[in-house]
Formats: structure tokens, sequence, C-alpha cells
């Protein structure tokens, strides 16, 4: 088997014989692995089958919410694309887990198209506010990103970034945003080649738009002003750059890459040159 099999470990997550091919990554090295009910995992984790299929179950009513809430957004012109991250994103997630919508936004509409989302999402009554506990099936738009501004830094493009790219599923697009957003993001093919190709050969068609986005940059300061002044108490590990918005609270590189250098020791493999390529 290849390494993909020990990065989906890291999330307790088993593979089927499609997936190890899809998300293969671009290193040679043979890993030990064991079949069970159609599913690969390292020796002695065939528990994690069962659990695999609980959190597919899990999942469909993740998918129903995050759709719904997806069609309220088409209302928001200035915003391009709405798609899924997160666990979700591959059906990893817990019952008591939150849905993560990513969204792709008009050149300098960046934080009027965050507030026009926040207001739909609040009014439906599903978003995941900063100081809730119980985060069940909310909400939380944990990234915007301008169209002028899809490409990660440099200093990020790694084969965890790369997979947050090419495992986002847009739930709707319009003006070819997904398109836009794989073409700026091209060296995630370094990391993981079939998954890149695979996305690009499976990009739907696209819309044009009927409203004019470009009509509310007029109202982008303002959006900005409120929103920084909002979260000034409240800033922890947020990303905040003129196209870009990251709102995770946690940063899952470092415990991602920390487990990845564990399981690689066990084979004399080395971190860096996998992790970031070269």
């Amino acid at each position: 088997m290849n390494l993909t099999l020990l990065y989906a470990d890291i999330f307790d997550w088993p593979l089927s014989k499609e997936e190890l091919f899809f998300w293969k990554i671009n290193f040679p090295a043979r890993i030990a692995s064991v079949m069970d009910n159609g599913f690969y995992v390292l020796p002695r984790r065939q528990k994690l089958v069962q659990i695999r299929k609980k959190k597919e179950f899990y999942a469909v009513k993740k998918w129903e919410i995050a759709r719904r809430v997806a069609v309220w957004m088409r209302w928001i012109p200035t915003i391009t694309l709405v798609g899924v991250t997160g666990g979700l994103a591959r059906n990893n997630v817990n019952q008591n887990d939150d849905i993560d919508l990513f969204c792709i936004t008009k050149p300098g509409t960046l934080w009027i198209s965050r507030l026009m989302a926040i207001i739909i999402v609040e009014l439906l009554g599903m978003r995941r506010r900063p100081t809730d506990t119980d985060v069940t099936n909310k909400i939380c738009l944990n990234m915007f990103m301008s169209e002028d501004a899809l490409s990660v830094k440099k200093n990020e493009q790694d084969l965890f970034t790369a997979y947050e790219v090419l495992q986002m599923i847009p739930l709707w697009e319009k003006e070819g945003a997904y398109k836009k957003f794989l073409d700026a993001n091209r060296w995630s093919a370094g990391f993981l080649p079939h998954a890149w190709k695979g996305r690009v050969k499976d990009q739907g068609s696209w819309v044009k738009s009927t409203m004019q986005g470009s009509l509310f940059t007029v109202f982008e300061p303002l959006a900005k002003t409120i929103q920084l002044w909002y979260m000034r108490k409240r800033r922890t590990t947020e990303v905040i750059t003129p196209g870009n918005l990251r709102f995770h609270p946690h940063d899952a590189r470092i415990w991602v890459k920390r487990e990845f250098a564990k399981r690689l020791s066990r084979y004399n493999l080395p971190l860096d040159k996998i992790f970031y390529g070269g």
C-alpha cells in the first residue's frame, strides 16, 4: 500500500481501493496493510471499518443541512462558490460535529460577503457562535477567499493544504469559480496528482451571475470595520489578510504533521521531503 493509508490513519479513516488510488501521495513507499470488508487499514486497526460506517450515517443529515443552507446563500450576489470542507467533505464526522462551509467572493467584497452570509445563517438559526458549547449541525463559516487571492501562500503549500484544497466539495458555483480555484492551486498536483486530475475532470458546468456583486464594494469598508470591532475581544488564531479570512478554532496543520511524523518514523521515511515536497 502507499503512503495515503498512513495519512488517512491520522483521521481514523479506512480507505477503499479506489480512494487509495485517488488520494495517492506522490512519494514511493510500501506500507503494511490489512483489508476488512472492502477497506484497507493499518494492521490492528480493523475496528475503524465499523466506525467509518457509523460516521457515514451521521454525514447524511449534515449534507442535507449544508445543501439547504447553501441554497439560501445563492441570494448573496458577491459569493461565487459555496463548498464543504473539514471532515464532512470526506463523510468523516461524529454526530455532534458542526458543518464547515467555504466561500469564494468577488474581488473587493470579502467582508460584506461574510456579513451577508452571517445574517442569512443567523436567520436560519444555524450559525455556530464562538461561545457555543453544543455545535451539533451548526454552520461554521470558517473560510472566505477573494477571487483575486485564490492561490494558497507559498509557505503553506504542503501536503496538508493540498488535501484541504482537493477535498473541498462545491455545493454550487457560478462564473467558473471552482475552475479558478483549482487553476490557482495547481501546485497541489505535485502532492496528490490523481486527486488533482480527478477534480479537474469532474468540474461541473457554471452559470453567469445575473446580479452585479461589484455594486457592494461600496459597503466593504463599513462591513470590515463592524466585524473587526465585534471580533476585537475574541481574536485567537484567526488569519486575516486582504484576500483571505480564516476562522479555524485550532490549527490542524500542527497536530496532523506531528501524527504523520510518528507514523512515518516506523518506516524510516523522511517527513519534510514528503510533507513539504521537493
